[in-house]
């Protein structure tokens, strides 16, 4: 079953907003916990140091902690004060007071070892006072209240206690490293209601974002999918509208240029089935009027008609075989033999053989070229009919008296050939189309010449076969020059 993208879409949408809700309700969470404690805790830290610099004022060097452990009653009242301050000198008065105590102690071992003050459910640690104690230089216990609760949930800060420039004990107290309590499970219940709230909100507006992002991305996909469908009913009119600046646009730009690559080939072909048939009908009709007339008995079977006759049929003859060889090189299926040959050689056979149709139309054939063969690889019989249609081209459109004169330029990985004649010349913007099919620069004066007009897209398609390029422009000469590039290694 296919799921439309705009199901798929929504599900990606809302899926990626839950999760990022959950991951910052979870981080939000971990990180009230972590920062509140730790302010806590700092806040702890800075009035403990203050406590470690006064307590230095009860150790002698003698006694050491002696006087604190004889009267307990003065730890007790160092630390009675509960405002956040601490006091900065001993108090004068040596008063016993035990922090939040039921009873007061009834022996020394009470005395020196309080027990913590009972708390409140909602309180699992209490101040300061019930969460320190006293360690001497040596890390024994001094005084203070023990640790009462789990010590895995709990980080223990330690402040020295300096007189002098010697470390004389250590101020220990218990800290929380999370914040736990009844506090912390009314802020999960807030934040697992807020968090249902948010994921409804998030799902909605999912939703609406992504109908919108859906309408508006895949609008281009719309009209592409109008013109695939036009394309398919034969309408190359389409016209595509893209608004957007992003890789639809570039699709869309795309089939814009498909359209109007298949619309041109769509004329092309019509072009060529026109001219085709055309270049057939007017041998075809000179064939029949010869025919009908010998027929009716108004000329005679005599050999200047049949002579006549045979012409045209060589001429079908001569299209025909331009055709099938045009499209066998234009659908690549042309078996080619591979094999190295001297350029040079075939160039000059070929002069020779076109010597004596130049010497009776009046023209001058000359082969500019070294002495040094030029060996290239490629196919012998589809460059003889290369060179035999630039030259036949030559021999048929250029005035007497005239030259036509052929060039071979050896290169280190190419091997160039030019073969440029005397006047007539063709026009600038004719010159990029003497390549095209059918094409003519003078329809009368080709057919009376005898051209059926595929002669140089043969010669297109067979240089292209050899991975070479070919080019016409204006001969120094003053007609028509052809410039021929082959590369020496061209076949497998």
């Amino acid at each position: 079953m296919r799921i439309p993208i705009v199901t798929k879409l929504f599900v990606s949408l809302f899926i990626t907003s839950v999760a990022l809700v959950a991951g910052m309700a979870f981080l939000v969470s971990y990180s009230f916990k972590s920062g509140f404690q730790d302010y806590l805790n700092q806040q702890e830290k800075k009035q403990v140091i203050e406590y470690a610099a006064t307590l230095s004022d009860y150790y002698s060097k003698e006694d050491g902690w002696q006087q604190l452990i004889e009267h307990p009653d003065i730890w007790g009242a160092f630390l009675g004060d509960q405002d956040g301050s601490a006091p900065r000198q001993p108090p004068e008065r040596h008063v016993l007071n035990f922090p939040q105590m039921d009873s007061p102690p009834r022996n020394e071992e009470e005395r020196r070892f309080p027990p913590p003050p009972q708390t409140s459910p909602v309180e699992e640690l209490g101040p300061i006072s019930h969460r320190i104690h006293l360690l001497d230089a040596q890390r024994q216990w001094v005084i203070g209240v023990p640790p009462a609760l789990d010590k895995a949930s709990f980080q223990w800060l330690e402040v020295p206690v300096i007189s002098g420039t010697e470390t004389v004990g250590w101020l220990v107290l218990q800290q929380r490293n999370l914040v736990t309590g009844p506090l912390v499970v009314r802020f999960y219940e807030q934040q697992q209601s807020n968090l249902l709230w948010i994921i409804g909100l998030a799902g909605l507006t999912s939703l609406v974002v992504a109908l919108f992002l859906v309408r508006y991305f895949l609008s281009p996909l719309k009209h592409l999918k109008e013109g695939a469908s036009a394309l398919s009913n034969g309408d190359y009119d389409f016209v595509f509208e893209g608004k957007s600046n992003d890789e639809f646009a570039a699709l869309a730009d795309s089939f814009q240029l498909l359209l109007q690559s298949l619309k041109k080939q769509k004329e092309s072909r019509e072009q060529w089935l026109v001219d085709i048939s055309h270049e057939l009908r007017t041998p075809i009709a000179v064939l029949r009027s010869e025919l009908e007339a010998i027929q009716d008995g108004i000329r005679q079977a005599d050999m200047q008609r049949i002579d006549s006759m045979h012409h045209q049929v060589m001429g079908l003859r001569r299209l025909v075989d331009d055709l099938y060889l045009l499209s066998k090189t234009d659908s690549g299926v042309y078996q080619m033999n591979w094999q190295p040959l001297n350029l040079v050689t075939l160039v000059q056979r070929l002069i020779h053989q076109f010597d004596a149709r130049a010497m009776e139309k009046g023209l001058h054939i000359e082969l500019i070229a070294s002495s040094d063969p030029v060996i290239l690889k490629g196919d012998e019989k589809t460059l003889e009919q290369l060179l035999v249609n630039v030259l036949e081209n030559s021999l048929r459109y250029t005035d007497a008296p005239g030259s036509i004169q052929v060039s071979i330029i050896d290169q280190e990985e190419n091997v160039g050939v030019c073969v440029e004649d005397s006047l007539p010349g063709v026009a600038a913007e004719h010159l990029p189309n003497v390549f095209r099919r059918l094409y003519r620069v003078d329809q009368s004066r080709s057919r009376q010449h005898g051209g059926s007009g595929l002669g140089l897209s043969i010669c297109r398609n067979i240089v292209t076969m050899h991975g070479g390029d070919i080019r016409a422009r204006a001969s120094t000469l003053g007609g028509l020059a052809i410039d021929i590039t082959l590369k020496k290694e061209s076949g497998t």
